[in-house]
């Protein structure tokens, strides 16, 4: 289980705003808001230093995206409930103590399951592609106990593919790319 922080990239058209009555905005501005994730382990030890692992979870985004206007703001959301399944190398220290400190890196994938009729049907929120590719790669700390292993860990994922829909937003026009980053900041048990 964890929390997260989801941020994305964003690019888009050059914005016009030259006359008075000219009614695009003048730039936008996203704002990322804390989540949560919940998943499970599965990881198969490949050599004493070296696992193979995922952890599949569902993990809980939103965004707010602010067309800022000439005398007015316009918030659009952008929420997504992301199953993630994801493929990781993990390369591990030498046990010291009870501890071992760890570095990972790999893939996944992601499939939103937000309700594409409640997003088509609502013009304040923006509409994004259902399946998305990320790179991941993270740190954390094995702490091992008498029964059971906690390891907090640091992960960021960076999206591949450009995920954004310019259909069903009033100012979608001005977008041109939307690439997902995470950050997320987890504490599994074994």
């Amino acid at each position: 289980m964890g929390g997260n922080y989801s941020q994305v990239k964003i690019r888009y058209h050059q914005l016009q705003y030259n006359s008075p009555t000219n009614a695009a905005p003048k730039f936008v501005k996203v704002e990322g808001i804390p989540g949560i994730n919940l998943g499970l382990i599965m990881s198969k030890k490949l050599h004493k230093y070296f696992d193979l692992r995922s952890i599949v979870s569902v993990s809980l985004q939103q965004r707010n995206i602010y067309f800022v206007l000439r005398d007015t703001t316009m918030k659009r959301r952008l929420e997504s409930s992301y199953l993630y399944i994801p493929l990781f190398l993990k390369y591990k220290s030498q046990f010291y103590k009870g501890y071992r400190v760890y570095v990972l890196g790999g893939g996944q994938l992601g499939i939103n399951l937000a309700s594409d009729k409640r997003t088509r049907d609502n013009p304040e929120l923006i509409r994004t592609e259902r399946v998305d590719w990320q790179w991941i790669a993270g740190v954390g700390i094995d702490i091992y106990a008498d029964k059971v292993k906690l390891s907090p860990e640091l992960v960021y994922s960076l999206g591949i593919r450009n995920i954004y829909d310019p259909t069903g937003t009033r100012f979608g026009y001005i977008i041109k790319s939307l690439h997902m980053q995470t950050l997320s900041l987890n504490l599994n048990f074994e």
